[in-house]
């Protein structure tokens, strides 16, 4: 019999699970597929856009899954409840602990599943993600330096070719104009060149052969001129892709990197708040899924008649102020008002107590007087609403 409910609590969640799950990752992704369609149009292949959204999509994923968790389970719990199969349950002698197993195992599941995107997943993501927008600026810049025409695709450079008689390979008669530096500007002439990417810093640098160097100071009125066997010239990415590796660059160390970085810094005498706050953040947010599970089966088996759309009002709203105080803490961890301990497991300490009481209270029935009122709230709200609606 337990066996059967469990699997049944189980089949009733894990599609909402999943639906919101996907609904979620797609709205948060919106931003990103804007900026991915930029990519798509300045010709990037469309098999390439996949890949980054797949080396993207984990750090999204340790948000949306404890999300879509929250909201499968007071949507299939509020519709039990809706059903009065909670109260059959109860009336064959299966408690609410009881019910609530099979919801633990599966937060603990998805807790485990997070923990492991944000330790290997998203590291790996992230530097997959800029390797593989490194390798298309090359091929880009492979395939746009067009011989005989003043080619501007790199950020303050200009960049003519007499001849491109290996395309991506070699080029022949270079002139380029660098206005990087508006006080010292350069004039570069080269007999041959050719594009590599170096694989340590993963930036696409143009190698330059057998060419000379002018250089004016604007400030100075100085002239000067430099010979060059060879000469490496690191080309700007462009505005789309310099945006994106700067961006990722900044959160793809991994677990031990930030611990070792924070001991070398320590070592140093600088301070390692920021380093410290990132570090409880990944191991405190997975710990959402056990939360929201222990917070969803309460809130979800409500008395109410306020249909699905309650459910999703209130899980929305308690993701918001999840997150929201998580943000807050963050703050004033880095402002150093409180240790950067709590940034990351303040917000996870309140809900899991929240979360206790409100179960506690739900298995003997009594009812939470805040969310009484805001059931009340929300009802009352609807009627209007309804009523509007008649009017017009």
């Amino acid at each position: 019999m337990k066996k059967t409910t469990y699997f049944y609590i189980l089949r009733e969640t894990l599609p909402i699970f999943f639906i919101a799950l996907l609904t979620f990752t797609v709205i948060l992704l919106m931003d990103k597929i804007l900026r991915l369609i930029e990519l798509i149009v300045s010709g990037v292949g469309f098999s390439q856009i996949l890949m980054l959204l797949f080396f993207i999509s984990p750090s999204f994923l340790i948000f949306t899954i404890p999300m879509a968790f929250l909201l499968g389970t007071l949507l299939s719990f509020g519709r039990l409840s809706g059903d009065s199969e909670i109260t059959a349950f109860k009336a064959s002698g299966v408690s609410l602990y009881q019910l609530f197993l099979p919801i633990s195992i599966l937060s603990l599941s998805t807790y485990l599943f997070t923990t492991f995107l944000v330790f290997y997943g998203l590291p790996w993501g992230n530097q997959g993600f800029i390797g593989t927008l490194y390798r298309i600026a090359q091929s880009k810049a492979n395939i746009e330096i067009k011989e005989r025409v003043f080619n501007d695709m790199f950020n303050g450079l200009v960049v003519y070719v007499d001849k491109v008689p290996i395309q991506g390979k070699k080029m022949e008669g270079i002139l380029i104009y660098d206005e990087r530096d508006a006080e010292k500007v350069h004039t570069i002439f080269a007999q041959e060149g050719f594009l590599v990417n170096n694989p340590e810093t993963q930036e696409v640098i143009l190698r330059l052969l057998q060419g000379d160097i002018h250089r004016f100071e604007s400030r100075n009125k100085v002239y000067q001129k430099m010979k060059f066997d060879t000469y490496d010239l690191r080309l700007e990415l462009g505005k789309i892709f310099t945006a994106w590796g700067a961006r990722l660059k900044e959160h793809e160390m991994s677990v031990d990197e930030i611990k070792e970085k924070i001991r070398k810094m320590k070592i140093l005498g600088q301070d390692t708040t920021s380093q410290e706050v990132e570090l409880h953040k990944r191991y405190s947010i997975p710990f959402a899924c056990i939360v929201f599970g222990l917070i969803g089966v309460p809130l979800g088996i409500q008395p109410r008649r306020s249909g699905k759309s309650y459910g999703f009002i209130l899980s929305i709203f308690i993701i918001l102020t999840y997150y929201i105080s998580f943000t807050a803490t963050e703050i004033l961890a880095m402002k150093k008002t409180i240790p950067p301990f709590l940034a990351g497991w303040a917000p996870n300490f309140l809900f899991f107590g929240l979360g206790i009481y409100l179960l506690v209270k739900t298995a003997k029935e009594s009812p939470f007087k805040p969310l009484v009122w805001l059931n009340e709230g929300f009802n009352f709200i609807q009627r209007k609403w309804k009523e509007l609606g008649k009017d017009v």
